[in-house]
């Protein structure tokens, strides 16, 4: 407790003889924030030849796809394209489609079927319900 109260005694006055000084050092000299022109070239050159070797990598993914494609007779995804779209909603196509909704007649009414629901079950209850 009294190390506590010591540190918020003398934080306060460290603060003050930072302002004083300049502040913590954590300021750049100059202020220049231009890089050297060597530098942006290294990284540019470095960029290329990271770009370069991702390329030589996914060539080479491919080709072992390929590979696979041919061994187990697979279509590539560009090819499957061609093939009607699956049922919307679906993750494959070979399940049933998009269950179809009721047209708009006056034939469907949610609250009718509500009620005549509820009345059946208060007909089958061994005793009146308030309302009915």
């Amino acid at each position: 407790m009294a190390s506590f109260i010591m540190k918020q005694m003398m934080g306060s006055q460290l603060d003050k003889v930072k302002e004083l000084t300049g502040g913590d050092g954590d300021k750049k000299d100059g202020g220049n924030d231009e890089e050297d022109p060597e530098v942006t070239e290294a990284r540019r050159e470095a960029e290329e030849k990271r770009d370069a070797k991702y390329a030589k990598m996914e060539r080479q993914r491919e080709e072992v796809r390929q590979s696979i494609r041919e061994k187990y007779n697979i279509q590539k995804k560009e090819e499957a394209a061609s093939l009607p779209p699956p049922c919307e909603g679906r993750l494959t196509a070979d399940k049933k489609g998009p269950i179809p909704l009721p047209d708009d007649d006056d034939s469907f009414d949610p609250v009718k079927m509500a009620t005549n629901a509820l009345n059946t079950i208060a007909d089958k209850l061994p005793f009146k319900l308030p309302w009915k």
